[in-house]
């Protein structure tokens, strides 16, 4: 190709962007290219560690999305096995979460179909998110919310389970009235399980702490590096870690034993065996209006008496029933219908999975990347997590996300690439090939005693105290979002918490802060901290306009007559147009009640769009205070011109105090009308 070419071959580049944009949105092809027999070593290891830990859990966490098990060991595998492909972080396991659990419980109400559409629609908010670079959205829920919502939702898991660990059946699931059940009917309790249940509890702290004061011995110069006590060391601690799966081990044992007698325990029951075969029809009836009810003579309580629904084949708890369209009619027979598919309920809830999933999700990621010293691509992960939702959609796999507890055992037990989730997987696979027909014998309060260890460490009521004493509007937010997830639900909890943190945020706006100090006899500085906007605007003015009048003096009756107000930008970052309107009426007013208005210390570009606008036409603005003290005599002199900072190339350079008209490029721009109170009407940025 010559130099007096026109056409270049494009190609190479072509092909490059493509290569970068294949390698971004499938991450695996950059590792794989070094993968070797260290990396399979220990994601092997890793693999096969965290997997003993998932099994357990997902049999919890499906119990805790009152679905059936068998959902919870799928949801423990599809989703990973996608992340393996599209994922950017090494340590993070995704899979079901107690959080995620409780949140399905509420939405889908025990009904698979409404999970399994929920992980559906929750997975393609996700990846629209991640495609325009739209994860920042999720941040409108504060630290605050996210950790009163964490608190409470840990409060309602933990005691909801107390019920199953007691063996105590016909409880509600929202939290007050699941305590006032419980206690109601605590005469009913099964021994047998509340014996097995807090034996269970007991085992799985004690292990629990056996595991965190290993770590704490491993972290000590004195703790062996090789060698018989580093090997006994580690088996020590690798008992911590898998108590879950001791613990159930132990407890199925025992069920087992006892399952061709009394039936002393309460079980899980049968599951389906083998991997899940991929379906659409949880989607058939989407736009349905659905059946007729249950015959509104048939009396309440026979109604409740319902144990099956037959579209699903599943068994459910009896306070139920009601909600997936069963009844008991008085022949004695149970009928299901469908009472037309809940959209806004499933979209509203899917929504919530989306946020909550990914910012579960990506705190976790980010905090292991910064331990590892590498980077993750957050709207990759957003894109990860939503497509590992999809997929699962299509496998009876219920919305899933990072899970903390088994990221931290991954990344402890030596993963290297995201690998390490295809053994996992295999781990879970092969439970459900090979011993899908002993899971039947897990006690209910073993998995209930697995799900209150596990949500343990997210009570945090330390932040509340913490909040109380730093900021008391956060603490409020905190306190909104925590008693309203207890009262009533997770999703009213949450939005009011963000609309009141709105309201706050608006009301700092609408109410700026002010400092007025007197400088001496008639003069003031008023300091402005912070943005000023639309909202702060009718407020300045009224302030400003205030002491022009007077009405600030009969507040501070010691103080004389205002002569002169010096207005502090120094630390105004931002103001809109209708701000330096407002500016522009009170220094108006001013001169109308031989009250001088002035001004120092506004930022490049706050002073540019003051010129734009006009203001300096009216408003003297100086370098610093000490400048605008020593200009106060002068102002009064109608033989002196009005003083401006000096422009250099659309730039405030210096800035230094001259006296000159405005620079060509500064000049006003033109009246474009007027607005109903008088102030100009400017055109847009």
């Amino acid at each position: 190709m010559g130099p007096g070419d026109t056409n270049i071959d494009c190609s190479c580049c072509t092909g490059s962007k493509l290569r970068r944009y294949l390698r971004s949105k499938v991450p695996c092809i950059s590792w794989m290219k070094s993968y070797n027999l260290k990396c399979l070593q220990g994601d092997f290891i890793a693999g096969l560690t965290v997997g003993m830990m998932v099994i357990p859990q997902g049999l919890a966490y499906a119990h805790l999305a009152e679905l059936p098990p068998n959902y919870g060991l799928y949801a423990s595998f599809v989703g990973i096995l996608v992340y393996i492909f599209t994922g950017t972080s090494k340590d993070i396991t995704i899979g079901p979460t107690a959080i995620m659990s409780q949140i399905v419980a509420e939405v889908a109400k025990g009904n698979t179909k409404l999970a399994l559409t929920c992980s559906l629609f929750a997975g393609c908010f996700q990846v629209l998110m991640g495609l325009f670079f739209l994860g920042f959205v999720v941040w409108v829920i504060s630290t605050p919310i996210l950790c009163g919502f964490t608190t409470a939702a840990a409060l309602t898991i933990g005691f909801g389970q107390l019920p199953k660990l007691l063996g105590i059946k016909g409880v509600r699931r929202q939290f007050w009235q699941s305590l006032y059940d419980t206690f109601a009917k605590i005469k009913s309790t099964r021994w047998p399980d509340a014996v097995l249940g807090l034996v269970c509890l007991i085992l799985l702290f004690a292990l629990r702490y056996l595991q965190k004061w290993t770590e704490k011995k491993r972290n000590s110069e004195s703790f062996p590096k090789s060698g018989g006590k580093a090997f006994l060391w580690k088996s020590v601690w690798m008992t911590g870690i898998s108590r879950n799966i001791i613990v159930v081990i132990i407890a199925s044992a025992v069920g087992y034993a006892t399952h061709t007698g009394s039936h002393p325990f309460t079980m899980v029951g049968k599951i389906t065996g083998g991997l899940p075969k991929p379906r659409v029809d949880q989607f058939s009836g989407m736009f349905d209006a659905g059946e007729s009810a249950c015959d509104v003579s048939t009396p309440e309580d026979m109604r409740w008496t319902c144990q099956t629904d037959k579209s699903t084949n599943v068994t459910i708890q009896e306070s139920h029933c009601l909600e997936i369209g069963c009844c008991w009619d008085p022949s004695g027979n149970t009928t299901c219908f469908s009472k037309g598919f809940p959209v806004a309920e499933v979209l509203s809830g899917s929504v919530l999975v989306a946020a909550i999933g990914y910012l579960e999700h990506i705190a976790i990621g980010q905090s292991f990347a910064v331990k590892g010293s590498y980077q993750i691509d957050n709207s990759q992960e957003l894109i990860a997590l939503g497509l590992g939702n999809i997929v699962g959609s299509f496998f009876s796999s219920y919305p899933v996300t990072g899970s903390f507890s088994r990221t931290a055992l991954n990344s402890m037990t030596g993963v290297m690439t995201p690998l390490g989730g295809f053994f996992t997987s295999a781990v879970v696979v092969l439970g459900l090939s090979l011993l899908s027909e002993y899971f039947q014998f897990v006690p209910d309060a073993c998995l209930a005693a697995v799900i209150i260890v596990a949500v343990y460490p997210m009570v945090d009521l330390g932040k509340p105290v913490y909040l109380w004493k730093v900021a008391k509007r956060e603490f409020l937010v905190w306190l909104v979002c925590f008693v309203l997830i207890l009262a009533t639900n997770i999703e009213i909890g949450i939005i009011t918490a963000i609309v009141l943190e709105i309201i706050i945020i608006l009301g700092r706006n609408m109410w700026p802060t002010f400092v007025i100090t007197p400088l001496s006899e008639g003069i003031y500085d008023v300091k402005i901290d912070g943005a000023l906007w639309y909202l702060g605007a009718f407020t300045l003015k009224e302030k400003l306009s205030q002491m022009i009048s007077g009405t600030y003096n009969k507040d501070h009756p010691t103080y004389p007559t205002v002569k002169y107000i010096i207005i502090d930008f120094t630390t105004v970052t931002r103001a809109d147009t209708t701000v330096l309107d407002k500016i522009k009426e009170v220094v108006i007013l001013g001169a109308k009640k031989d009250v001088r208005v002035m001004g120092y210390g506004m930022s490049d570009f706050l002073l540019a769009r003051a010129a734009k606008q006009g203001l300096l036409q009216h408003l003297r603005v100086d370098k610093s205070r000490k400048e605008a003290e020593r200009n106060v005599p002068y102002i009064g002199d109608e033989s002196a011109q009005p003083a401006y900072l000096e422009f250099d190339d659309s730039v405030i350079s210096g800035p230094r105090l001259v006296v000159e008209d405005i620079p060509e490029e500064y000049q006003p721009l033109p009246d474009h009308g007027s607005s109903p109170n008088g102030s100009e009407i400017l055109p847009a940025d």
